[in-house]
């Protein structure tokens, strides 16, 4: 693991965790010589991106490497950013199984960079996140719309529901019953700072602003598929 200083340059902070160290210098290269970003860490396994101090390494956004050693980036990405709870994350991979994308967006990423792209397609990906987007490539997206729709017999709304993790959807029942953080952690045995990132998760996935405006949907999506 590798760290950089932290003093503030106006430029975009992205830490990297990627296991093949060729690509992984590629990554480290193209950041740092880039004059819109930074790189302020490196890792090449779950183990060392898990032992980043957020006190130290403060990422706007965090590549993570889908197929690593010890973890899959899919779940990675999920404790990541809820340890970072400042950031976006991003999904670099070789491969467009839609499986493993609907996992990772489900635990919280907000797009796919594809390896072997140009470096100013991955530098443009990073800023689309920033921006509000969730830049992945078309051909992912279509498989992915395809695994939410499930087949025929599935309703139009289940596409939001199925991008929820059961934790998320936990969390949404009992802030649709009037919950407050604290209780809701009570509840499920969670920090109040876990239920708060959660719901910043959810508002990211559903494009809403509020925990009510959350609930009305969830409260709609549930009933309309109830």
């Amino acid at each position: 693991m590798s760290l950089s200083s932290q003093h503030s340059t106006g430029r975009v902070a992205v830490a990297v965790v990627e296991d093949d160290p060729h690509f992984r210098l590629f990554l480290e290269s193209m950041l740092e010589a880039s004059p819109r970003h930074r790189l302020v860490a490196t890792a090449g396994s779950a183990v060392e991106a898990l032992a980043w101090d957020p006190a130290v390494v403060t990422p706007h956004v965090l590549l993570v490497d889908v197929g690593l050693p010890d973890r899959s980036g899919a779940e990675l990405v999920g404790e990541l950013l809820a340890r970072h709870e400042q950031a976006l994350g991003l999904m670099l991979t070789a491969e467009t199984d839609a499986a493993v994308v609907l996992q990772a967006v489900q635990s919280g990423a907000n797009g796919y960079v594809l390896k072997g792209g140009r470096e100013e397609d991955l530098l443009a990906a990073i800023d689309d996140a920033l921006a509000g987007g969730a830049p992945m490539s078309p051909g992912i997206a279509r498989k992915v719309l395809g695994l939410m729709r499930g087949g025929p017999t599935r309703k139009p709304e289940d596409a939001r529901l199925a991008i929820l993790t059961d934790r998320e959807r936990d969390i949404l029942e009992r802030v649709a019953e009037g919950a407050v953080d604290k209780e809701i952690g009570d509840a499920l045995g969670l920090s109040r700072s876990t239920v708060k990132n959660a719901l910043l998760v959810i508002y990211q996935k559903w494009r809403v602003r509020s925990r009510t405006e959350a609930a009305v949907v969830f409260t709609r999506l549930r009933e309309g598929n109830s």
